[in-house]
């Protein structure tokens, strides 16, 4: 029986969502075990302590027997938590998968950099309150038996059609832009990866900000594909920017030559939020993405 640890590295959780998402988890045969510290006091913001958030994590990480390392939720905290663990642990454990989103690409770009495959997908609060038979969870089902997934997207007019293969790396843009220069830049060495982007609720021109911070470093120019996820609840400054925030992230492609993909289905929708298996190889041909 695959077995399942459940950790809260950032926010807290509400006990509905942790009692639900357990529910059904132990419904689909999966073995759950809660973490020590998962759903016990909050410490402001974070779901408990620093400290106590690492040792969890660690011992998630380090268990044996646990196959999946399943997060409760994004909101705030991972690089906090991250910093605590030993610097080169990625690198010694097994091959168990760490699933989660937002917040929690700061320990996926760890573990990318690391050489470690994870998966960017729905976390407990999202099994909780969505449809098992929904196609992301069946896409996240799959990946989670080692299975690989293939998804054909909509035309969009920003698209830059093309051919690309190379290893997947990113998550939240705002989480990738606040990792550089840290350890856990996984930008740093950008050669040859297909970048995946995907954010909440930030203004126009800081994503604006974020994209040419990546453009002025190079990184754009030397990544072999893009991926756009769901940009959710963007907003306008007093001066509206102009530009959408798709035009706003085209705009920063300028000048490079590779495939350009917008509206993978990921990210912040409550309805949907199609998994990507981080670190792990990808090849984009058209519409259609191969992972």
């Amino acid at each position: 029986m695959t077995k399942i640890a459940i950790v809260a590295p950032s926010g807290t959780i509400g006990d509905e969502y942790l009692e639900k998402g357990v529910s059904v988890l132990k419904s689909l045969n999966f073995d759950v075990t809660l973490m020590p510290h998962v759903g016990k006091e909050p410490c402001g913001v974070f779901s408990a302590c620093d400290k106590e958030r690492a040792e969890d994590l660690y011992m998630a990480l380090t268990q044996p027997g646990i196959d999946i390392v399943l997060c409760t939720r994004g909101g705030y905290g991972a690089v906090r938590t991250l910093q605590l663990l030993p610097e080169d642990m990625f690198s010694h454990i097994d091959d168990r998968l760490i699933v989660g989103f937002s917040d929690i690409t700061a320990i996926h770009s760890k573990s990318t950099i690391s050489g470690r495959k994870s998966v960017h997908g729905p976390m407990l609060k999202h099994i909780a309150t969505h449809a098992i038979d929904a196609p992301d969870m069946k896409a996240l089902l799959d990946i989670l038996d080692g299975k690989g997934i293939s998804i054909t997207l909509e035309e969009n007019p920003l698209n830059r059609l093309g051919v690309a293969e190379g290893t997947l790396v990113g998550g939240n843009l705002s989480i990738l832009y606040s990792l550089r220069g840290t350890p856990a830049d996984v930008l740093a060495n950008p050669e040859g990866k297909i970048l995946f982007i995907e954010d909440l609720a930030e203004y126009n021109y800081h994503i604006d900000r974020m994209m040419q911070n990546l453009r002025y470093s190079g990184v754009l120019d030397k990544i072999a594909g893009l991926i756009v996820g769901q940009f959710i609840d963007i907003k306008e400054g007093r001066t509206p920017f102009g530009a959408s925030v798709y035009e706003v992230i085209r705009g920063a492609m300028e000048g490079t030559t590779c495939p350009i993909l917008f509206g993978y289905p990921a990210g912040h929708e409550d309805d949907m939020n199609y998994p990507l298996c981080l670190g792990g190889k990808c090849r984009i041909e058209g519409l259609t993405i191969t992972n």
